[in-house]
């Protein structure tokens, strides 16, 4: 009879691993389950979009710009050169037209050798005298009225003032600032005119305010002006006017109104000739 020892050791080692693992399998089941920690990990925040900036192009270089042409030199007007003294009168003329809209200009200027004949007459009423050859187209017209008032006294007629309207109205048509501009320009020639008269120690700007101050200083009167006839000419009873020179007795005898409009004139132009002399 075969030895039993082996089947029972193999029996008995089985039965030991039952035991083993059912004991496993009861504990594992009696024992509580883990609890499971659940950990919440944060939410990481999206990161900001990535905005790609468009670049802006660079300009372009703007192109050179074309050189300017070099301005054209004005043309240079040639230096004014003025006439001889004998030959200035076109000049005079029209120079003394362009001064005044009077159609009576004209006739003033129609005589010839125009600058000798202005210096000659301004140079006489600078000395108190009436040159008549000079000036003879500025005479009035008609004759001389007076209205007699007794055996031995006469007044000027107010009709008498009416023949100087003329010249007045013509003298009071200048252009004064034009005027003294002109006479700036030909003073030259007429400082030449000036000094074939041989007198010493005076100059034309001198004698030119001296004349228009002794005009100036004549008293504009109004009401009768009365006059005697001693014997061919008459003389104002006046004695303080009778004293005045020829040159402001004249100016006497073309009214209160002529004179004071004279005068304002003479006033404007003068004035007009300081600026004009001080400026060039």
């Amino acid at each position: 009879m075969l030895s039993n020892k082996p089947l029972l050791l193999a029996i008995g080692a089985g039965l030991i691993v039952i035991l083993v693992a059912g004991t496993l399998l009861f504990e594992g089941d009696e024992k509580a389950p883990e609890t499971t920690q659940i950990v919440t990990l944060p939410i990481p925040e999206p990161a900001p979009p990535v905005v790609e900036v468009a670049l802006e192009p660079e300009p372009e270089p703007e192109p050179e710009p074309e050189p300017e042409p070099e301005p054209e030199p004005e043309p240079i007007e040639p230096a004014f050169v003025l006439p001889l003294l004998n030959d200035s009168d076109g000049l005079i003329r029209d120079g003394l037209v362009s001064l005044s809209r009077h159609e009576g200009m004209n006739q003033w200027v129609a005589v010839n050798d125009l600058i000798r004949k202005f210096v000659g007459f301004t140079n006489g009423v600078s000395e108190g005298r009436v040159v008549r050859n000079p000036v003879e187209i500025l005479a009035p017209r008609g004759q001389f009225l007076v209205a007699q008032l007794d055996e031995e006294i006469y007044a000027i007629d107010p009709k008498s003032y009416d023949r100087y309207d003329l010249f007045v109205n013509i003298f009071e048509s200048l252009d004064s600032e034009g005027a003294a501009e002109l006479y700036v320009l030909v003073l030259p020639l007429l400082d030449q005119a000036y000094s074939e008269l041989g007198l010493p120690n005076g100059s034309m700007n001198k004698t030119l305010f001296a004349a228009i101050g002794r005009l100036l200083e004549v008293p504009v009167l109004a009401g009768e002006v009365r006059l005697t006839r001693p014997v061919v000419m008459y003389e104002f009873e006046d004695e303080a006017l009778e004293r005045l020179s020829p040159a402001q007795k004249q100016v006497i005898r073309m009214g209160p109104i002529n004179t004071q409009r004279l005068q304002r004139k003479l006033s404007e132009i003068s004035r007009a000739l300081r600026v004009a002399l001080e400026t060039n």
